[in-house]
């Protein structure tokens, strides 16, 4: 497979088509709600004091190393967003900065431990010393949380976890052993190469924990309730962990390939073990996940981090291995044989248009003109000497005429595209666009509409089993199908009318909560600020999926998937400027966007809403090995883990730290203790309203449920508060949803 060295990124665009472009420009985000309403402007540059109280001026030296660095602390949260974002306006003084991270002093020490050099703290004027506590007391935080996560996966559920541990305590253990080598063996080889080591410039412990723990943590979670049956994903997640180690705590790929296998020792081994061609398939994992993450880094970066891209691959990988319910399956082939096919197919054609879309419209070759102005043929007849080598043209612009000043050559990157006129450049954008288009219908009928069938449909065609498994409950669609195509359409699952009643009032009742919002949202968006039009959205999430997607967890686990699906292929389009749709598409989400969405070509905010609030229901079917289309079962707590972190908490953690928060914790970020408080109290109340209709107000609501309740919710908001290198709407609900099914709420 083959990758894009480019990102699928929105062209730059210069201040003149700044008005006309419906993409939104990128800029820094900026924490206070009106930036450029300075009362009092004299007083906020004597904030900004310097040594000796003189500011350096632009030549000197010292001003090099005083350049980038934000005088205040700035909102890395990307509900933190300001009205003056969609405006395109220049960031406002001192706001520029380069890293979300706790930026540290550079402190280079020599072998004998001596400090070689330390630069000034890229944050500020503030002390070093109080920045750097700041920094470890929340990486020490962060990491205390991640140890009690595992405390509680493997002493909940009766221990059915902790025994799967001991099950499987050799993997465990090669497991453990090339874990802790690579990440102690790192600093040693530096001092060993001779070179001093250098501090890093901040404290990220997410790419040794995110992608490597939670995968495990997971599968831990989703332990069968079958003391004697083995736990089926937790060898392969044992691989993928140790295959998003960093590469650069490991070195060439193909001992990052070895050291990835090693929990397959004791398989590979054993001669008389009946898992040995199981383990042999898994040894394909490891450069299956290296070609995926290098395939996503050139896609996706800098939109998502190097944390967040490591782990996608490993959640794409056991989509890939463990999807067996027919959701899943479904899930699976619109993720990974679309998805891919359209990278496939369509990355030349999309780097091309981008290409294209990139070029100014005065760039273009200007048309060529039937008349010359008298003028200009004045001009041109008193020239004596012609170019004997000059070529033929329909313009006046590429006659080379003598004494004419030098131009600057075109860059080769924009050179062919520069020669042609705008009519032509208009045509190869419709014809780009189309071929996309028509390669995208393709891959849905040709490719995806087969497979779907014989794989997950008992072979009915999707486009027809569709609308009956959401309408065969309905007399005017039954004549309708009677008329057309008698004898199909009927029920197509095992259960009655009533079920498709039900589905069919879900529909009607989803699409109705989705029309109201937008209707509400574009209505008073001039009159909001962009932080409360996005928690609009958020506020959405509660009335559609907290209650009404416990009646048919099947049903909302493919309704979540179909509408994952769509988004990413709208951002796709989006991205990649397809007229005319990239236009409305872009119009429509430039008042909604923030800082995290202008990092990159991929606008997340939305497509990471939609996970959080989908994981309950892909990972706790996953857990009951879901094999048909209907829910026999009681439905879980774990359901609605999700949708209470990012439609409550989330929700009421922005909304309330940023009007009422006056306590800050002491890191970067501007966290308030108020919003993790409200984060807190929301995350219990959406937990407790799916608790009371599952078990109802008379169940067991003793002071055991009640502290786990607040363990949950303590839990989550800490991790809200001090989590960085990846999205908090993806790894609360995640963890939220293990801690749920670990403390069987």
């Amino acid at each position: 497979m083959k990758h894009s060295s480019e990102p699928l990124a929105l062209p730059p665009q210069t201040p003149s088509d700044t008005s006309k472009s419906p993409s939104p420009v990128p800029r820094q985000a900026s924490r206070s709600p009106h930036p450029y309403r300075r009362r009092n402007p004299e007083r906020y540059r004597r904030t900004l004091t310097f040594p000796g109280n003189t500011p350096p001026s632009p030549n000197s030296p010292s001003s090099s190393s005083l350049r980038g660095i934000s005088y205040t602390g700035d909102a890395e949260s990307g509900t933190e967003a300001d009205d003056e974002l969609t405006r395109r306006l220049p960031a406002p003084l001192g706001r520029r900065r380069s890293s979300t991270e706790d930026v540290l002093p550079k402190i280079t020490l020599a072998r004998d431990g001596k400090v070689q050099s330390a630069e000034l703290n890229s944050v500020g004027l503030q002390k070093p010393g109080s920045r750097l506590c700041a920094a470890i007391s929340r990486r020490v935080i962060e990491i205390a949380l991640v140890v009690l996560l595992g405390v509680m996966v493997l002493g909940g559920k009766d221990g059915r976890a902790w025994r799967e541990v001991l099950a499987r305590r050799k993997e465990i253990i090669y497991w453990t052993i090339p874990y802790v080598c690579t990440t102690v063996a790192y600093p040693v080889r530096i001092f060993l190469r001779g070179h001093g080591f250098q501090s890093p410039r901040s404290f990220d412990p997410a790419p040794l924990i995110y992608p490597i723990l939670y995968p495990i943590l997971v599968a831990l979670s989703l332990c069968p309730e079958n003391v004697d049956a083995q736990n089926p994903y937790l060898l392969v997640n044992l691989v993928i962990s140790l295959a998003n180690l960093p590469p650069i705590l490991v070195g060439p790929w193909q001992l990052h390939w070895v050291i990835a296998l090693s929990p397959l020792i004791p398989h590979m081994t054993d001669p008389g073990s009946t898992f040995l061609g199981v383990a042999n398939k898994m040894s394909l994992i490891p450069p299956i996940s290296f070609l995926l993450t290098s395939s996503l880094t050139g896609l996706l970066y800098p939109s998502l981090t190097a944390s967040e891209l490591r782990l996608l691959s490993g959640g794409l990988i056991n989509l890939l291995w463990h999807a067996e319910s027919p959701q899943a399956v479904i899930l699976r082939t619109m993720i990974w044989g679309g998805g891919i096919s359209v990278f496939l197919l369509c990355e030349d054609v999309i780097k091309w248009n981008i290409s294209l879309a990139r070029v100014p419209p005065h760039k273009f070759r200007a048309a060529g003109h039937a008349v010359i102005g008298i003028g200009r043929f004045r001009k041109l007849a008193s020239i004596r000497q012609w170019s004997r080598e000059q070529q033929a043209s329909d313009s006046e612009a590429d006659i080379d005429i003598p004494n004419r000043k030098p131009t600057r050559q075109r860059s080769g990157r924009n050179s062919f595209w520069a020669r042609l006129s705008r009519q032509q450049a208009q045509l190869r954008k419709l014809g780009y666009a189309s071929a996309v288009y028509a390669i995208i219908l393709a891959i849905v009928f040709v490719g995806l509409r087969p497979y779907i069938a014989s794989r997950a449909l008992g072979g009915l065609d999707p486009f027809i089993w569709a609308p009956s498994y959401v309408l065969c409950g309905q007399s005017w669609y039954q004549r309708i199908v009677d008329r057309w195509t008698p004898g199909m359409g009927y029920c197509v699952t095992d259960g009655s009318t009533e079920t498709a009643n039900l589905r069919w009032h879900l529909v009607v009742y989803w699409v109705g909560i989705i029309a109201t919002g937008v209707t509400i949202v574009t209505t008073i968006a001039p009159k909001i600020e962009v932080d409360t039009r996005r928690k609009v959205f958020h506020g959405m999430v509660l009335p559609m999926f907290l209650v009404p997607g416990l009646f048919d967890p099947p049903f909302t686990h493919l309704a979540l998937s179909i509408a994952l699906s769509l988004f990413i292929l709208l951002d796709l389009i989006r991205a990649g400027q397809l007229p005319p749709a990239s236009e409305w598409i872009a119009r429509f989400l430039e008042p909604y966007v923030d800082g995290r969405d202008l990092k990159g070509p991929m606008v997340v905010s939305h497509v990471f809403l939609l996970i959080g609030s989908g994981l309950g229901w892909w990972l706790t079917l996953a857990k009951h090995h879901q094999q048909d289309w209907e829910w026999h079962d009681q439905p879980e707590l774990s359901f609605i883990a999700g949708v209470a972190c990012v439609g409550m908490g989330d929700a009421a953690a922005s909304l309330i730290g940023r009007r009422f928060g006056k306590t800050k914790w002491g890191w970067r970020g501007g966290k308030s203790v108020e919003g993790s408080i409200a984060f807190m109290a929301a995350l219990m109340t959406g937990l407790c309203i799916g608790r009371s209709y599952i078990q109802g107000l008379d169940g067991d609501w003793g002071l055991v449920v009640w502290f786990r309740l607040a363990i949950t919710g303590a839990w989550g908001s800490m991790v809200e508060a001090v989590a960085t290198g990846v999205n908090d709407n993806v790894v609360v609900p995640l963890g939220v949803w293990m801690v749920v099914i670990a403390l069987e709420l």
